[in-house]
């Protein structure tokens, strides 16, 4: 284990920002930290930095490879960083600002001049930036100056590396350019990462497993698989993409809407109550003609087919309100629904929580 957190409580006036957090992150792993505004996450970072400590002291530990490092100060924990606003210098080139953090250390822990320099030409090479070594940090794009922030985190080797919302002040296109890279140099140099993101798309695509906090507490940990398919309570089903949700009732197995019935994908041991279904967009099928009692009228009020998927809105027959449909390219020209139009709903893949969950 290269990183373990253990019942971390931190507040901040009245507000419990952590409410006995517990994480271990295996060496070598990436792991997001996922969640909405408040819920935690770069505190949960911080505190795991050292930039934070916990309020239970006694009763809370983080440890670095079995080592407790609770009370030891940032500068100590051997941990790299690199944060949303990059905080480089404008004063130094590209080369001199990825060798600072070996620059400064102490005499007798300072690398020789011809180590730092070979060091930072490795990890120039590892971003892609060789020839702009000599560049400073205003000749550069935004992805440019996050890849130098991470070099500059890379260079001191920590044992591991915290990212807090490292792409978040660039815009999408290169969002979705740095993070498929960042995937790749984390599976080069196998350091243990731990980086927060409210981008559910981002920490699906790159982390290996993803901690998904709530209101100070870890609501679910697991790969983007698992989380995904098998989200562990509404709010995680409902956080991790669109999703539709369906007053219905449980019965023999199934779940009951308006009139129709449909198959549940997993058991529950709820029978004949009330419930809540949730269903993602496109685990909808539309079809012009009923599929048996397995289906249910809806209405369309409108379409938007540009992309590679189209987005529909649809309002059902029974006054049960409107829904989201997701349709494949192909699908949605074949089908080729008008506004106003009615349809027949077949729901699959349907989930049902035994918890309370508001519309």
């Amino acid at each position: 284990m290269s990183v373990e957190v253990k019942n971390v409580v931190k507040k901040f006036g009245s507000f419990t920002a952590l409410a006995g957090v517990s994480l271990k992150v295996e060496s070598g792993e990436l792991v997001a930290l996922l969640g909405p505004s408040g819920s935690g996450k770069t505190t949960l970072l911080r505190t795991i930095a050292g930039l934070e400590f916990p309020d239970n002291s006694g009763e809370a530990q983080v440890l670095f490879y079995g080592e407790d490092v609770t009370q030891i100060p940032a500068s100590e924990r051997k941990a790299g960083f690199a944060f949303q606003h990059y905080a480089l210098f404008r004063h130094m080139s590209v080369f001199e600002n990825i060798a600072f953090g070996l620059r400064v250390r102490p005499k007798m822990t300072r690398p020789p001049e011809n180590e730092i320099r070979a060091r930072v030409e490795k990890l120039l090479k590892l971003i892609q930036l060789e020839p702009l070594a000599k560049r400073f940090p205003s000749q550069l794009s935004g992805g440019q100056r996050q890849r130098v922030a991470l070099a500059r985190a890379l260079a001191v080797e920590p044992k591991v590396l915290l990212l807090d919302e490292p792409f978040g002040a660039l815009d999408a296109k290169v969002r979705k350019d740095l993070r498929r890279w960042l995937r790749q140099l984390h599976d080069e140099i196998h350091v243990t990462t731990i980086f927060v993101t409210h981008d559910q798309e981002e920490a699906l695509e790159v982390a290996d497993r993803v901690a998904i906090l709530r209101e100070g507490r870890i609501e679910q940990i697991g790969t983007p698989d698992e989380i995904y398919d098998r989200p562990a309570s509404p709010f995680v089903y409902d956080f991790l993409g669109n999703v539709n949700l369906f007053s219905g009732r449980v019965k023999d197995g199934a779940v009951v809407i308006g009139e129709t019935e449909f198959a549940l994908s997993e058991k529950t041991g709820e029978v004949d109550t009330d419930t809540v279904a949730f269903v993602r967009p496109h685990d909808i099928r539309i079809t012009r003609e009923p599929a048996g009692k397995k289906s249910f009228p809806a209405r369309v009020l409108r379409s938007n087919a540009a992309g590679p998927l189209a987005n529909l809105d649809l309002e059902r027959l029974d006054g049960g309100g409107v829904f989201s449909v997701q349709l494949s390219k192909e699908e949605f020209q074949q089908l080729q629904p008008k506004a106003g139009e009615p349809v027949f709903v077949e729901l699959k893949n349907v989930r049902v929580f035994t918890e309370d969950y508001s519309i």
